[in-house]
Formats: structure tokens, sequence, C-alpha cells
């Protein structure tokens, strides 16, 4: 008899998998453990971390805060960016290739750097807006450009818009119509994808926040550097709750992106 055949790739997915996973549970455990010390497992559960955090006023504002300044710098920056990475590729590739060399910006300069700039900018006329809401908003829409262009470049790759453009022409359609209900619907994954990457990054931001605004606006992640010296079962509900939060709007925007692809 024929013994079956081992697929290396999904035992090496697998265990990449698994090993991604484990910092999870063990996370969850924690964070359910009555008491875990010199045992493989807990010794006890209990869900009464998860009813103080849920029941905390502070926590509940805290991650309003950071979705409703996620969400307006993401809007903004869908705004702006999708128009222009589209009109490069399309119009100016000179313009392009610039904005290829810019992406590296905010991974090769240092964030202290920039928190820098960004006090001496807005600290002083016209824009004296360091401590409120708006800064972040200003600081994080910058932030969202390199997993926009990537993630748009890669999908323009995928079509051949100059004969898109062609055929719309001879059938005396306007460039901006084609734009709108052809190159826009096939581009719409690669742009929820650069949305649900950039909302996980901005709402897991902490050193924008807490040299920006301070104390003048929690957010998440500053509640939770708050909360750190109580327990370290308090950090892992408020991590694993940040995580369920990132998973809902990841398969919300995603079953949002399926259903407009099936709309004829």
């Amino acid at each position: 008899m024929r013994a079956p055949r081992i697929d290396a790739s999904r035992v090496f997915l697998a265990l990449m998998a698994l090993a991604l996973l484990l910092p999870l549970v063990a996370t969850f455990l924690n964070s359910i453990a009555s008491d875990w010390s010199g045992t493989a497992l807990p010794a006890g559960w209990t869900g009464r971390y998860y009813a103080d955090i849920l029941s905390d006023e502070r926590f509940h504002a805290a991650v309003l805060r950071s979705v409703a300044v996620s969400a307006i710098a993401l809007v903004l920056a869908t705004l702006i960016m999708v128009p222009a990475v589209v009109a490069a590729h399309i119009y100016w590739p000179m313009l392009d290739r610039w904005m290829a060399r810019l992406v590296i910006l905010p991974y090769a300069v240092p964030g202290i750097i920039l928190m820098v700039g960004y006090l001496r900018v807005f600290s002083g006329p016209p824009l004296q807006i360091v401590g409120t809401p708006l800064v972040l908003v200003l600081t994080y829409v910058p932030a969202c450009f390199p997993m926009f262009y990537i993630s748009l470049k890669n999908s323009l790759r995928g079509l051949d818009t100059a004969e898109l453009l062609d055929a719309g022409r001879l059938l005396g359609i306007s460039d901006l119509a084609i734009l709108w209900r052809v190159v826009l619907p096939c581009i719409l994954p690669g742009v929820a994808l650069a949305v649900v990457l950039n909302f996980a990054g901005l709402i897991s931001e902490f050193v924008y926040a807490k040299m920006l605004v301070g104390g003048n606006f929690e957010t998440l992640q500053m509640y939770m550097f708050a909360q750190r010296s109580l327990s370290g079962r308090v950090s892992s509900v408020i991590v694993i709750l940040y995580f369920l939060i990132i998973l809902v709007i990841t398969l919300g925007a995603f079953r949002l992106v399926r259903e407009t692809e099936r709309r004829p």
C-alpha cells in the first residue's frame, strides 16, 4: 500500500499559523485565569476582569476616541490618496516614480524625529492644534500613504487601464466615467485592504497620541498604558478586546467589498 504523501507547504503553513496563534491563545487564557503560576494551564477560570473592563466608562470613551480619530483620518486619506495614486499611475508616470520613492519615508525616518517636526509645525501659528484631536487626524493621514500606495499599485498592475480608457473614448465615454464605473470597482478590494491595515495600525498607535495630545485625549493605547501597572490580567483583557474590535471591523469591511462585487 502506498504511503500518503505529505504536503510540505501545508505543513509549513500550519506550523506558521500555530506559531502566530499561540501568543494570542496564551493571552486569552491569561485574561480568564484566576490563578496561573507554576502550572502549564491556569488553575482556575474567571470572567471578572472582562466584567471590570467592559463596565469601565474610561474604556468605552478610549475606544470611541480611537475609532473616531482613525476613521476620520482614513476617510481623508482615502479621498486624497486613491485619486492621486490612480491619476499618477495613468497620466503622470514621473509623479508615480516619485511617489514610489516617498513610500519609504515613514519607515526610514525615526518616529521621534517626526514627532519633533510635528510639534514644531503644529505648536505655532497658524496651526496651534497640539493637544487636540485634530492634530492626530492630520498626522495620521500621511502615515496611511505607504499602505494605500502599495495596495493600489498592486491592484492597478492587474488592469490594462490604457486599453480600458481607449475603448471608452472610442465609445464616446469620458475618462472619469471609465475610472468611476470600471477601474474603481476593480481596485476596491485593494482599497479595502489598505483601509483595514491602516486602521489596525492607527488604532494601535501610541507614540503620536502620547506626544501630541498627552492626557488631553486618551486613546485606547494610552488607556492600556495607564492600566499596565494594575494587573497583567487586565492588560490581557484589553489586548483581546482590541483584537476583537479589529477582527469585527476587518470582517465587516471585506464582507462589504464582496457584496459590492456581486452587484450587477
